[in-house]
């Protein structure tokens, strides 16, 4: 295995300048990845694999107890039975996962509602941020959104703008080879401000407006064939007398070739006073993590001389569970909160005959992001333990 992992590391250093050289003055990890390069050769033909895809933005709203979610996705884009098989309009998807969804969630009042939509009404750009579910829209910029969710008594409406503040390549080279990995990972905007209202309407509850000023906001994307083993998730760009700085870290168990799992692993990255600094295990990083569900603890050490140490928590009351199904039609459970607690000391080496760690930076918020991704319950988990070295 280790052999592997140096020979992707050499595979990826190879090919940094002709990634490079394939980027344009759009970001192309934020926009549509499915069929892309038969859309670019014009061949007319149309990727039929299983394949998953979202756009997901977080908002907190500061001094209050109050966070959103908001996503638009699809599984599978190609089933629409009806135009593939040539029979009638609106004929039903051949794979009972196949669809195209828009979802909410309120975590203070740990609320969540999701509608769903025949994938034949989903359409993305793939030259900029452009998503279409229904009536439902999405961009880099602004996002609008109006679902009922019959099931859980609820309906939401939003309309907002996002100002980009940062964007973190965690993949670094390994992004732009989609035999990498079964699912990809890109916090497009890692930090961002988030402005506008977003409106909720819960059965036998007052409808209630939130008016929203600048708050801070996120966006990241995923894509792929399958879900990993496990995955988890630590955010936030709202650290307590230091404004600018975001972290975004995130990783898991995923697998090569959608086949052969690879050694587990997790991405950070961290913009302090305007420095970014990054710990990618592909780049020969060093990073160790200690997860005791509702306890995150994460190290990093990187090339550059430069030390990161993250511990992260939040009580079990405080996660909402976020259901999937795959594009294998599995359920997985992605535990999540927005208001958890994450403290982080970044260090320097300092001195090359007896060097030391001096330290940088401590710092710490109340309004992290912070998940764990498992086809097993929420129960279960919490009992688990998982260390990767």
């Amino acid at each position: 295995m280790r052999q592997l992992f140096l020979a992707l590391v050499f595979f990826g250093i190879s090919s940094l300048a002709q990634a490079a050289n394939a980027v344009s003055n759009t970001d192309p990890y934020n926009a549509l990845i499915w069929n892309r390069e038969n859309a670019a050769a014009g061949n007319g033909q149309i990727d039929q694999s299983e394949w998953f895809e979202w756009w997901y933005y977080k908002v907190v709203v500061p001094n209050s107890d109050q966070s959103f979610y908001f996503v638009y996705g699809v599984v599978n884009p190609w089933d629409i039975q009806g135009d593939i098989q040539g029979d009638i309009q609106g004929a039903a998807p051949a794979n009972a996962a196949s669809r195209a969804y828009v979802g909410f969630g309120d975590f203070s009042a740990k609320i969540i509602g999701e509608e769903k939509f025949s994938p034949r009404d989903f359409n993305a750009a793939y030259d900029r941020t452009s998503i279409q579910i229904g009536q439902n829209a999405a961009t880099d910029r602004e996002l609008q959104g109006a679902i009922v969710d019959a099931r859980a008594k609820v309906a939401a409406k939003w309309n907002l703008t996002m100002e980009r503040e940062w964007s973190f390549n965690a993949m670094g080279w390994g992004m732009s080879h989609d035999w990498v990995s079964n699912i990809f990972w890109y916090p497009a905007q890692a930090s961002a401000m988030m402005s506008g209202w977003v409106e909720i309407v819960q059965e036998g509850q007052t409808p209630r407006r939130i008016e929203l000023d600048r708050a801070p906001a996120y966006q990241d994307r995923n894509w792929g064939q399958s879900f990993p083993k496990w995955w988890t998730w630590l955010v936030s760009n709202h650290f307590k007398n230091s404004p600018g700085t975001v972290l975004a870290a995130g990783g898991g168990r995923p697998k090569i070739f959608n086949h052969v799992e690879l050694i587990s692993s997790v991405i950070v990255g961290l913009r302090h006073e305007g420095v970014e600094y990054t710990f990618r295990p592909n780049d020969g990083d060093k990073v160790k993590a200690d997860i005791n569900f509702g306890t995150w603890e994460v190290s990093a050490e990187n090339r550059e001389g430069q030390k990161i140490v993250i511990s992260a928590h939040a009580p079990k009351s405080e996660f909402m569970n976020l259901p999937f199904m795959t594009p294998q039609g599995q359920w997985f459970y992605d535990y999540e909160t927005l208001k958890g607690n994450i403290h982080v000391l970044l260090y320097k080496k300092k001195g090359w005959i007896a060097p030391k760690w001096e330290l940088v930076a401590d710092l710490e918020t109340d309004d992290g992001g912070i998940e764990y991704g498992s086809p097993e319950s929420f129960d279960s988990i919490f009992l688990q333990k998982i260390s990767l070295f």
